[in-house]
């Protein structure tokens, strides 16, 4: 499998989910994360891993009560 590390933001955007799913995600351990080596206040996530699982298990794409408008990057 190939990664492409992105922000959660990007991800989010990317798949058209929220990004407070794909925090959740994270926080649960359920997908790998790192620190973004050019600024620490942002979690970098596997666009290949979340895809798989979006595809996967589904998820409600464009959820109006999981894109909410803050600017957190992180979990």
């Amino acid at each position: 499998m190939s990664e492409e590390w992105v922000t959660i933001r990007e991800a989010a955007k990317r798949l058209n989910v929220g990004r407070n799913k794909i925090s959740r995600l994270a926080n649960r351990g359920q997908i790998r994360t790192k620190d973004n080596p050019l600024d620490a206040r942002v979690t970098l996530v596997d666009l290949t891993e979340v895809r798989i699982i979006f595809d996967t298990y589904g998820g409600q794409a464009g959820s109006s009560t999981d894109n909410d408008d803050e600017d957190e990057e992180e979990m």
